[in-house]
């Protein structure tokens, strides 16, 4: 069940929402991803311009989900997130819990890792109105992860849980790879 809004969306948001789902296919995903365009588009998050998929990954995503639509931002209007060391075991990770039969489940893996390199929020570095859109995008697309989120945990902090515990780190007390003391024995050599 989702939890209920806390603010309303600004005019401007619900707006270009609006317009995006004018054009959607009728996909799972098309809502979502009027919520990320959106929200790039407004200055939110931190994913670059392409949402992190490259620019023919993204235009086959916006041609998938917003048929008719013409959407080419300018790659340089937002800058590329440095890339932790932890990012393609977190993509790996991500992609492996994606559900194959929703279509786009796999840029949902990518966009989300790329996500994960921001310093806020998981739902504020994917420039998401709430937590409540975030807990949808991985509910569809990620389904075993949100049932696995019982204790609610907040998203960022519940992926890199996951990810430690499978590679045996069973405690991170940090969001972030780069910040935890156990960074050496994820992504240290192998003995």
């Amino acid at each position: 069940m989702l939890a209920p809004l806390t603010h309303r969306p600004s005019p401007a948001r619900l707006a270009l929402q609006a317009h995006l789902m004018a054009h959607a296919a009728g996909t799972p995903n098309d809502e979502i991803l009027a919520h990320l365009i959106a929200g790039w588009t407004l200055g939110d998050g931190m994913l670059p311009a392409d949402l992190g998929l490259g620019t023919e990954r993204f235009a086959a995503l916006v041609a998938r989900h917003f048929p008719g639509l013409t959407w080419r931002p300018k790659a340089d209007l937002a800058p590329r997130p440095e890339l932790f060391p932890e990012f393609e075991d977190l993509l790996g990770f991500l992609a492996g819990e994606a559900d194959a039969a929703v279509p786009g489940a796999d840029d949902m893996a990518l966009i989300v890792a790329t996500a994960c390199m921001g310093a806020d929020h998981l739902w504020q570095d994917l420039g998401l109105p709430s937590r409540r859109e975030l807990s949808q995008l991985v509910a569809l697309n990620f389904p075993a992860l949100a049932a696995a989120n019982t204790r609610d945990m907040k998203w960022k902090k519940f992926l890199y849980r996951e990810l430690c515990q499978r590679e045996g780190v069973y405690v991170c007390a940090s969001p972030s790879c780069e910040a935890c003391n156990d960074h050496a024995v994820c992504f240290g050599p192998e003995v």
